[in-house]
């Protein structure tokens, strides 16, 4: 795989080869120091995967990786960086993870793994991707199947789990934990009270101190915790 680094700081660009370095199948290509410089090196060199700081000098690493994805659709990015507010940006640009500074290696090369198998994954049909598959569920002594692809999300209201899918929605009496606990990894526990279905999700918006999740062809929205868009942005990229 090869890796471009774009980071303004030398001694953090020091960090990074050294622990790049000590892992096999990984070439560093190139180093960049401001957001232009990045956009010419991924030109150039054509990685696989970029590392990115977001406080960049003449273009800021956000705005870099998205005209970056514009020439290389497929490149694959990972953030480092000192400040967390730029997370639901990188959700936008389908990054394989934003790590906030100090950099923890093990989560740096948990990042490169995911980053490297979906590079190679561009294009197929990934071995992990989810079986299609029914929910069995109960309804006045009856039992019935909903088809996974059509939930789009479930919430917890009033005591009930309620399953929304585009035409109806289903109340249940089992707990969101259970549920989460059958379902398979397109659905994520976006907030204590929703369950999403990554395969609707179109994007995600600031709402206050939470933010909401919009979904294809569907109106009402779901709630997103703060502390879960690190791992949405986790299993989206996947």
């Amino acid at each position: 795989m090869k890796v471009l680094i774009a980071e303004d700081n030398a001694p953090s660009r020091k960090l990074l080869k050294h622990l790049i370095k000590s892992v096999p199948n990984y070439q560093i290509v190139g180093e960049a120091v401001n957001g232009e410089d990045l956009i010419n090196k991924v030109m150039m060199e054509k990685p696989d995967i970029v590392l990115v700081d977001i406080n960049m000098p003449l273009l800021n690493g956000m705005e870099a990786v998205k005209s970056c994805k514009k020439i290389m659709p497929t490149l694959q990015v990972i953030f480092i960086t000192g400040h967390d507010e730029y997370a639901l940006e990188a959700f936008g640009v389908n990054a394989i993870d934003y790590i906030v500074k100090p950099i923890e290696r093990d989560r740096l090369y948990s990042a490169l793994e995911r980053a490297a198998v979906f590079s190679k994954q561009t294009g197929t049909v990934s071995p992990s991707a989810p079986v299609k598959k029914d929910l069995m569920i109960k309804q006045r002594n009856q039992y019935s199947f909903i088809p996974l692809d059509e939930i789009i999300f479930i919430e917890r209201a009033d005591r009930k789990s309620v399953i929304h899918m585009v035409n109806q929605k289903i109340e249940l009496n089992e707990a969101l934990t259970d549920l989460e606990e059958i379902l398979d990894s397109r659905f994520v526990a976006s907030h204590r009270s929703y369950i999403i279905n990554l395969q609707h999700l179109t994007k995600i918006e600031a709402a206050g101190q939470s933010y909401n999740a919009y979904f294809k062809n569907y109106e009402e929205t779901a709630k997103v915790s703060k502390n879960k868009l690190a791992e949405l942005q986790k299993c989206k990229s996947l």
